[in-house]
């Protein structure tokens, strides 16, 4: 069963790298947004809930990366990718640490 996770995790990241690419090269919605769904919903099936950066993570490594694919980018919608992404990153890390700062407050509590 760990093997299918694990398949399941990078099928997610894969997902949600080509739903970057698709933003960044200001592809219809209709085109992106169902990648982004299905991609999210396999992360979280497959424990995003224990590490929910690296969703978020890779979306901002592919929206980066197709600017150096020498494709045709839309300054707008790149802007507005990577601000989401950072936004997104921001807060994923941020409920990421929270178990952690809660454990270590109350180890130094006792």
């Amino acid at each position: 069963m760990p093997g299918a996770v694990r398949l399941i995790t990078i099928a997610a990241l894969l997902l949600v790298a080509a739903a970057a690419n698709l933003v960044a090269r200001s592809e219809p919605t209709s085109r992106w947004l169902p990648l982004l769904l299905v991609g999210v919903v396999g992360g979280v099936v497959a424990g995003a809930p224990r590490r929910l950066w690296p969703l978020p993570a890779i979306w901002l490594v592919a929206t980066l990366l197709v600017t150096t694919t020498g494709a045709t980018v839309d300054g707008t919608a790149l802007m507005v990718s990577l601000v989401a992404g950072a936004v997104a990153l921001a807060l994923a890390i941020a409920v990421d640490m929270v178990p952690f700062l809660r454990k270590r407050r109350r180890g130094a509590g006792t």
